[in-house]
């Protein structure tokens, strides 16, 4: 996107031994974003993880709309678990009260999903709704799609995507005593040829396909 065309590459590899200290969990049975009951499903899902991880979820959506929908959800079914929503208080507050409270949860959107540093137990667990394709409707994409002769899903929205997915992933693990598990549910992630992209580029987490056999309580507490 900046006109280099050559350059030296450098992978510098990582400190944190990720297969044992995370799981990474992709279902073919997650919810289908293009589905009518996708949002409910991800509400009933989340409300599922976050029992299991007895709270201190970290939980990162695509839109404002799915977001509001869970967490009126999870405050109606869940009235005695901590949510703590973006836009009830100023970013960096709601992310110390995260810190602060280690079996509350936090939701949050395009902002939290990079630059939210929360090492040890309350982050124990990250949800992601669904892969962060950039907006169809944007202006600045078409003219990249047009520029690349119509073929910008390879070369401008599967790119973006995966730099702001990996970013999401990466909130987890952010010291060598950290431990936890992060959940996709984007059934697209296993069922779409372009699923493998985003799962290479993760890190080499150890992995699920399913939330059952309370797998998540399992790990958290060292049963692997």
């Amino acid at each position: 996107e900046i006109g280099m065309k050559e350059g030296r590459e450098v992978v510098v590899q990582s400190p944190f031994d990720f297969r044992q200290q995370a799981l990474l969990i992709l279902s073919a049975d997650a919810p289908d974003p293009k589905k009518h009951d996708y949002v409910v499903r991800v509400a009933m899902a989340t409300m599922a993880i976050i029992g299991q991880a007895k709270g201190r979820t970290l939980c990162l959506f695509t839109s404002y709309r799915v977001l509001n929908y869970v967490a009126e959800f999870l405050r109606r079914e869940m009235p005695e678990q901590r949510i703590l929503v973006h836009g009830d208080a100023p970013r960096m507050k709601l992310v110390a009260e995260f810190k602060d409270d280690v079996s509350s949860v936090l939701l949050g959107t395009e902002s939290f999903w990079a630059g939210v540093d929360v090492p040890g137990e309350a982050c124990s667990c990250v949800i992601i709704d669904k892969i962060p394709f950039p907006n169809p409707g944007d202006p600045v994409l078409d003219a990249l799609n047009d520029r690349c002769n119509g073929g910008g899903f390879w070369q401008v929205s599967v790119p973006r995507a995966v730099l702001q997915l990996r970013q999401g992933v990466g909130r987890l693990i952010r010291r060598r005593d950290d431990c936890g598990v992060v959940v996709i549910l984007d059934n697209r992630l296993v069922t779409k040829g372009y699923g493998h992209t985003f799962v290479n580029s993760f890190p080499p987490f150890r992995r699920a396909s399913t939330l059952r056999g309370n797998i998540i309580e399992r790990w958290l507490r060292g049963d692997r």
